[in-house]
């Protein structure tokens, strides 16, 4: 069985054909002689509503199998396409081109919540396979010789190349956030861990989708599948900026903490001391 697959999903389900054709034969049975017996065939109008009815009823268990079977089959293709792509993650912006499927990451969605699909995450930028977050992190961690003049110099001629003046806009609020998250771990690097996934993952992430937009928008065809990325990478740079945002905050959340208690500390030893009368307390955020 493929390992994206569901056992719902891999089992084949020979009962349903038959079992559609004859429940089609017993509705279309049973409609038939409720229209025989009854006095409304002289009317038209009821004559033509009662057979819109049998159709209905004769069709509905039929398309029902047939639905069952269509998802089922649409899961077996993306199942195989994943599982023959060798990689273990995909952006969200070229799924559809690897799968070629339109509105891939929507319909993996709906099978994984019918219970058709398995072993498949996103985390709103790649489609994770196989729990690959870890192995994404390793393989997108830049080098030790990466230096943080180096990474803003890269965004900034990024965003020099990228002529679309509202994503260049939100390329210069990732600029500004990571400068300050590289200033703040460059004066406190102890605090390194607590921004290892942005550094490891979510930037170099960025990076590469910046470059690709960069490289489709110089295209002088913007066909369907390029216009398609670019729309994709648009609407994803607005969560990255604030996820940039979002980080260099989060630096100073122990920092908030440890300003808090030293003023808490510095405020109870001027009281001991007798250096400060009383209502003259220091209050953090006063």
């Amino acid at each position: 069985m493929n390992r994206y697959l569901t056992e719902a999903a891999a089992k084949k389900r020979g009962w349903e054909v038959p079992v559609g054709i004859l429940s089609v034969i017993m509705s279309a049975i049973s409609v038939e002689v409720w229209i025989e017996d009854s006095p409304a065939d002289e009317d038209p109008a009821i004559w033509l509503l009662a057979h819109i009815a049998v159709t209905g009823l004769m069709l509905w268990p039929l398309l029902a199998v047939l639905r069952r079977w269509r998802r089922r089959s649409l899961a077996r293709r993306i199942a195989n396409k994943l599982a023959g792509c060798g990689r273990k993650a995909i952006g969200l912006h070229e799924i559809d081109a690897v799968l070629d499927i339109k509105n891939s990451a929507a319909k993996i969605e709906d099978l994984k919540r019918l219970g058709l699909l398995q072993r498949i995450e996103s985390d709103g930028l790649n489609l994770l396979l196989d729990g690959a977050e870890a192995a994404v992190e390793t393989e997108a961690a830049p080098g030790p010789e990466a230096e943080p003049g180096d990474v803003i110099a890269q965004i900034r001629r990024l965003n020099d190349e990228i002529d679309d003046a509202p994503v260049s806009a939100r390329i210069e609020r990732i600029e500004r956030a990571t400068a300050g998250i590289l200033s703040t771990l460059e004066a406190r690097p102890e605090r390194a861990e607590e921004a290892r996934r942005f550094m490891s993952y979510y930037l170099p992430t960025t990076m590469k989708l910046l470059e690709s937009y960069r490289l489709m928008e110089k295209q002088s065809f913007q066909g369907e599948n390029i216009l398609a990325s670019r729309r994709s990478i648009e609407a994803v740079l607005d969560k990255l900026a604030a996820a940039a945002e979002g980080q260099q905050d989060r630096l100073f959340r122990s920092e908030a903490l440890d300003v808090e208690t030293d003023i808490r500390v510095l405020e109870t030893m001027l009281a001991a001391d007798g250096l400060t009368r009383p209502g003259e307390g220091m209050t953090a955020g006063r």
